[in-house]
C-alpha cells in the first residue's frame, strides 16, 4: 500500500504530532508499506529528521512553507503552497501516487486543507486538538465544530486521538497517537551532570502559556524550600524562556536549571535522569506523548487533569493528575513524590507496563486496518453508483 502522513507542522520542530507521525511512518514500513511524510518547513536551510525505519522506505517531502502565529496563549503554525510548490502538491493529490492520504489534524490551516480539497485518494482524517473550554474560546469551539463537518464530508475514514474529541460531535475510530518506545527504558545512561543525590523533576514542553511552565516554577519555589534536595529540569524553548528565566533569578529560586531545546536522540537520557515527571499543561490537550514517553523510561508522572492527559492516568496513578493551574496541588502532589522512593519505584513499573499499549509496532496493525476498510467503504460507495 502506497500511504502519506499529512503532518500541518514542521516535521523538525519537537512536538508529539510529528513524533507520532514519523514512529508510524517508520512502523507502517516495516510491514512492507511504502510511506511518505508530507510536511511544511520553518526553515528551509535546514535538513529533514531522520526517520527510524527498520526495514522499507520512509520518504520525506518538505513542501510550502509555516509560519509561526500565537493564537489563545499558544503558538501555532500556518503552512501554505505557494506557485511552484502548490502545482507539485496539486499534482501529488491528483495523480494517484498514494492508495492512502493520512490526514493529521486537517483543520490546520492551510496546507492540509489544500492537499485535502485535491486529493484522489482514500482520505483518513485524524483530529488531535482539542480547543480550550474558556468563554473567550467558545467561538474557536464553535468554528471548529462548524469546519469539522465539511473536512468530515471529504474523508472516507475518522480517527480519534482519543475519546476527548468526541466532545467536540465527532465521531470515528480511537486510535491514540503512538511511539517507538523501544528507545526508552533501563538501557538509556543517565545524564552525569544530575547524578547525585537530589531528587530531578523534569518538564519537557515548549514555553509557552498552555503548557504550565510557570505554574511549575511557582509550585516549584515552595517545594524547594521544603524539600531542599530537590531540582527542576526544564526542556524546551519558546516565548517564555526569557521571562521565565529573569522570574527565576529574581525570585532567587536554586537549582532550576534551562536546558534549551533538547535533541530527540538525547530524550531517552534526559527521562532517565529524572526522578519525577511533571507535566502541568493548563489545557488544550488530545493526548499526551510525553506522559508516555516519560511511563515507558519507568517514571512517576504528576500531570494537570487536563481532558487528555486524564485518559492517561488512571488506578493509583490518578491520584498525581492535578487541577489546572492549581499551584498548591501541584507542590503538594510533587511533594508527596519526591519524599517517597518507594512510591516512584511503583509508579514508575505502572507507567511501563502501561504505556506498551502505546507502542507503534503494537498500534500499526490498526492503522492499516482503518485504511482497509476506507478503501472498501470507497469502492463500495463506487460500485453502488454504477
Amino acid at each position: 500500500m502506497k500511504i502519506a502522513q499529512v503532518c500541518p507542522y514542521d516535521i523538525a520542530r519537537p512536538g508529539g504530532v510529528q513524533r507520532h507521525i514519523l514512529d508510524l511512518s517508520s512502523s507502517l514500513a516495516a510491514m512492507g508499506h511504502q510511506v511518505a511524510v508530507i510536511a511544511p518547513r520553518v526553515s528551509p536551510a535546514r535538513p529533514a529528521p531522520p526517520v527510524r525505519t527498520t526495514q522499507g522506505n520512509v520518504t520525506i517531502i518538505e513542501i510550502g512553507s509555516a509560519r509561526l502565529v500565537s493564537v489563545n496563549e499558544t503558538v501555532l503554525e500556518v503552512s501554505f503552497a505557494f506557485g511552484d510548490e502548490r502545482k507539485k502538491l496539486d499534482h501529488m493529490m491528483r495523480s494517484g501516487s498514494f492508495d492512502v492520504v493520512h490526514f493529521h489534524t486537517p483543520l490546520s490551516p492551510f496546507l492540509a486543507l489544500q492537499a485535502l480539497w485535491r486529493s484522489t485518494a482514500v482520505k483518513i482524517g485524524t483530529f488531535h486538538a482539542v480547543p480550550p473550554e474558556t468563554a473567550s474560546a467558545s467561538i474557536q469551539r464553535f468554528l471548529y465544530r462548524t469546519l469539522n463537518r465539511r473536512v468530515i464530508a471529504k474523508l472516507d475514514g475518522v480517527i480519534l486521538a482519543s475519546s476527548v474529541q468526541e466532545d467536540l460531535r465527532l465521531a470515528g475510530s480511537i486510535l491514540p497517537p503512538c511511539t517507538d518506545l523501544r528507545r526508552f527504558g533501563s538501557g538509556a545512561a543517565p545524564l552525569a551532570a544530575f547524578r547525585d543525590d537530589r531528587v530531578n523533576i523534569l518538564f519537557v514542553g515548549r514555553l509557552e502559556p498552555r503548557k504550565g511552565a510557570a505554574i511549575l516554577l511557582e509550585a516549584f519555589a515552595v517545594l524547594r524550600q521544603q524539600n531542599p534536595r530537590t531540582r527542576l529540569l526544564v526542556a524546551g524553548e519558546g516565548p517564555e524562556r526569557q521571562r521565565l528565566e529573569r522570574d527565576v533569578a529574581e525570585a532567587g529560586i536554586p537549582d532550576v536549571v534551562f536546558l534549551g531545546r533538547i535533541d530527540d536522540a538525547d530524550l531517552p537520557r534526559l527521562y532517565a535522569t529524572c526522578d519525577v515527571f511533571c507535566a502541568p499543561s493548563i489545557y488544550g490537550e488530545g493526548f499526551g506523548i510525553v506522559l508516555v514517553e516519560a511511563m515507558a523510561s519507568g517514571k512517576p508522572v504528576v500531570a494537570a487533569a487536563n481532558a487528555g492527559y486524564a485518559t492517561l492516568l488512571h488506578g493509583e496513578a490518578a491520584r498525581f493528575l492535578v487541577g489546572p493551574g492549581d499551584v498548591s496541588d501541584l507542590r503538594s502532589k510533587l511533594g508527596a513524590l519526591a519524599a517517597d522512593s518507594e512510591l516512584r519505584t511503583r509508579l514508575g513499573a505502572w507507567g511501563q507496563r502501561e504505556a506498551r499499549r502505546y507502542d507503534s509496532a503494537q498500534l500499526a496493525p490498526a492503522f492499516v486496518a482503518v485504511y482497509e476498510q476506507a478503501m472498501v467503504s470507497r469502492l463500495s460507495k463506487a460500485g453502488a453508483l454504477q
